[in-house]
């Protein structure tokens, strides 16, 4: 199959996801509701376009973002394994989520998370720089940050009252129900913006995925370049969780998925996995939010499942996930 007609196909999935996904919900609605707008209550205009629209959008946009930055840091640290939880991004906004609620101002809570994240890749970045870490080094680097920050996230919510435990306790799981529509037009431009600019690094990220060395001889600045990239990709995985608290498996499943299906170049790897990547999560949100009406579930919840089961098919079958 061509590469057009695969490019046109997961577009058309995307365009029919959201469309999907705006209509369904604890109040579902037609497909001639959206164009003939007269037919709908007021309440039921505020619930498509004030509060399900801007729902969907956070989907794509953070989906999108995370699916992207996993493509970059599997190249870079030629790791199979690697996302933001493996560098400590994660786990570092993870204690800055925490370190917001502190503040009991909601607003406050994501730019904890933001900072978390840039303070946990910036030790990375400088132990990559200053100590010349190997890149099984760098990873070993984030896990032990992991477990530093969750150290500290556990001690806070020992410590927290019960309604706070609570409001901290689905952010940290994932949460795309409550995001102010403010940061959502204030973030959604910004990781959009980065992800597609990320599709520039095309040819380095081919490059790098082959090894240092032979980067080396091809002319590249290794460490220059790597920094580089490394930031942005970090960057973008702090404004998502910013936006929606802790989605697991997404950067890690979706760059596998679209390299298993339609190969490694990064030319059409970065690209699809944005459309890829903000489709699954669009869909796994509207899962979320029907699967027990007229309750709903954090989406890390069904994120996890799904990347749970997506690697034991992979283990089972024996595939090679690199």
């Amino acid at each position: 199959m061509k590469i057009k007609i695969k490019f046109f196909i997961v577009f058309l999935l995307f365009i029919l996801s959201f469309i999907f996904s705006i209509l369904i919900g604890t109040e579902s609605f037609s497909i001639r509701a959206i164009f003939n707008q007269q037919i709908l209550s007021e309440i039921d205009r505020t619930i498509l376009f004030k509060i399900r629209l801007p729902r969907v959008i956070t989907s794509f946009v953070v989906g999108a973002g995370l699916s992207i930055s996993g493509v970059i840091f599997q190249a870079i640290l030629e790791n199979p394994l690697a996302e933001s939880y493996t560098l400590g991004i994660s786990g570092g906004a993870c204690l800055g989520i925490c370190i917001g609620v502190i503040f009991d101002n909601f607003l406050i809570i994501p730019f904890c998370a933001f900072i978390g994240g840039i303070l946990s890749i910036s030790i990375v970045l400088f132990a990559s720089n200053f100590k010349k870490f190997s890149n099984p080094s760098l990873i070993l680097l984030g896990v032990v940050l992991n477990f530093i920050f969750s150290s500290l996230v556990l001690f806070l919510l020992s410590v927290f009252k019960n309604e706070k435990f609570q409001q901290t306790f689905v952010y940290l799981l994932g949460d795309l129900s409550s995001t102010p529509f403010p940061l959502i037009k204030f973030l959604s431009p910004m990781i959009l913006v980065l992800s597609f600019f990320s599709l520039m690094f095309y040819k380095t990220l081919d490059i790098l995925s082959i090894g240092e060395e032979k980067s080396i001889t091809l002319g590249v600045e290794v460490e220059k370049e790597k920094r580089k990239i490394l930031f942005i990709a970090s960057l973008i995985t702090a404004l998502c969780v910013s936006l929606s608290g802790i989605i697991g498996f997404v950067g890690l499943i979706i760059p596998h998925i679209v390299r298993i299906i339609f190969g490694n170049l990064h030319k059409y790897l970065l690209p699809l996995s944005i459309f890829v990547g903000g489709t699954f999560l669009i869909l796994s949100d509207t899962l979320s939010r029907v699967i027990i009406r007229p309750l709903e579930i954090p989406v890390g919840v069904i994120t996890g499942f799904w990347g749970g089961l997506f690697f034991l098919f992979l283990l089972f079958k024996g595939e090679k996930i690199w």
